[in-house]
């Protein structure tokens, strides 16, 4: 296979919600430009197998959790990363293994006397090394609006959320979101969230602080009927938050990942058995990312992304993925045009998107909009789904979905519907009749 993929100078960035930002002198001054995209030119991801990875499971027989500088790598590995430093002529960053693919990564900084070509080149050609390629970066779509004159959006209303959640709320379904962090302390969010785990806190140790993570997790999660702010598409469901991503500036809704925080938390969400995982974020192809996201395909992990709809090439992967659920944002009341050469990749959908209300830090709430949000409501419908059948399958899914978005206007499709999504999926397998009944009066 051939290691190298093309160098892309332009940065892969995912970007996501905000969180407040370490101040630089407390960043180690080697990490610091790991987290710096104006040297993704001289940042270089390599990977190779290490089946002696050491990987642990908790006494009840679960996946447990490790903590950063919990992960083991081996000696021997740590002597490979040091070897190919040396011989290379490269800075090692930092290392770190990929547990649920049996590989070891480490990030090289490439010195002045080498071109980012000559090192990408040479290291191709090392028996030693499986993977290599520059480092990515990655951004998210979504938006906020601070008009406080914007009506309440009926993108509810729209998906007939309401009438579902009297047959299924996705109660012991568990959704992996990988993005900022959450606000753990927001009052539709207390209790929500299963699990949480920062990857990027060498540049961003804030959690709750963080806009775009909390934006998502509410669209999803947030508690029903607690007498407080909004409903979640499926707020019985429990969330894990993942946070890969760090702001692109102060207290801003935009942020950004890069290939390593990414794998980082794709890997936990493997280990953790996830159901459905969710990433509303947008970037160019990645190998080390793609592996690690068809091992979850793999492992029946529903996975999930924000589309854009755009065939620029540094704006479509993970939605463009094959077996990934591509979302894309509907601008209610118009409807979206899907994009054909996505759509000939991956099975696109589209939810509302445009001034949804959702839950920020601080107990706040305001109207975000853009394909992150479409793809957490996607995600939400697809646990309502899997509530009421817990083994759905990834073409299952796939045709319910596109079952549910009902023909509109030529070359367009109206959004998905949850009271149609499980009209569905009762026509494919057996629902109780009480279910059958809510869905033939919800159509």
């Amino acid at each position: 296979m051939n290691k190298i993929l093309p160098l892309l100078l332009v940065s892969m960035v995912f970007a996501v919600g905000a969180t407040s930002v370490k101040s630089e002198e407390l960043i180690p001054p080697q990490l610091m430009s790991l987290y710096q995209q104006q040297a993704a030119d001289q940042m270089i991801l390599v990977a190779f197998s290490d089946q002696s990875i050491d990987t642990i499971t908790d006494l009840a027989g679960g996946n447990a959790y490790r903590k950063r500088g919990d992960y083991q790598s081996t000696t021997w590995s740590q002597r490979v990363t040091d070897q190919i430093a040396a011989e290379h002529q490269l800075i090692k960053i930092t290392e770190w293994p990929m547990t649920e693919v049996g590989m070891h990564c480490a990030v090289y900084q490439v010195t002045p006397n080498l071109t980012m070509t000559d090192a990408l080149q040479q290291l191709a050609k090392d028996a030693r090394v499986e993977l290599v390629q520059p480092m990515h970066y990655f951004k998210t779509e979504a938006h906020q609006y601070n008009d406080p004159y914007f009506k309440l959006q009926a993108n509810m209303q729209q998906m007939q959320i309401n009438q579902a959640h009297t047959k299924s709320t996705g109660r012991q379904i568990t959704i992996a979101m990988i993005d900022t962090g959450v606000a753990l302390d927001h009052p539709d969010l207390i209790g929500q969230i299963s699990h949480n785990e920062n990857f990027a806190k060498d540049i961003s140790a804030s959690f709750n602080s963080d806009k775009h993570g909390t934006a998502v997790a509410g669209v999803m999660v947030a508690k029903k009927d607690n007498n407080t702010g909004i409903t979640g598409v499926a707020p019985d469901a429990k969330l894990i938050a993942l946070k890969a991503c760090w702001p692109d500036q102060v207290d801003a809704m935009a942020a950004v990942c890069n290939s390593l925080t990414l794998a980082l938390a794709v890997n936990a969400a493997i280990k953790a058995e996830a159901d459905i995982l969710n990433m509303s974020l947008t970037g160019p192809d990645d190998p080390l990312l793609t592996l690690l996201l068809n091992k979850a395909i793999e492992k029946g992990i529903l996975v999930v992304a924000a589309s854009t709809g755009t065939d620029k090439n540094n704006e479509g992967f993970p939605a463009s993925l094959k077996n990934v659920i591509a979302v894309q944002s509907l601008i209610f009341p118009q409807q979206a045009k899907i994009s054909v050469s996505a759509a000939t990749k991956a099975a696109v959908v589209t939810a509302p998107g445009e001034k949804i209300l959702t839950t920020l830090p601080q107990g706040s709430y305001d109207f975000i909009s853009g394909s992150s949000i479409a793809a957490a409501e996607v995600s939400g419908v697809i646990a309502l789904l899997m509530e009421l059948k817990p083994d759905l399958n990834l073409a299952e899914t796939q045709k319910i979905l596109q079952k549910s978005a009902l023909p509109a206007i030529a070359g367009a499709v109206s959004g998905i519907n949850a009271g149609t999504a499980l009209l569905a999926l009762c026509e494919m397998t057996t629902c109780p009749q009480e279910t059958v009944s809510l869905v033939m009066d919800m159509k």
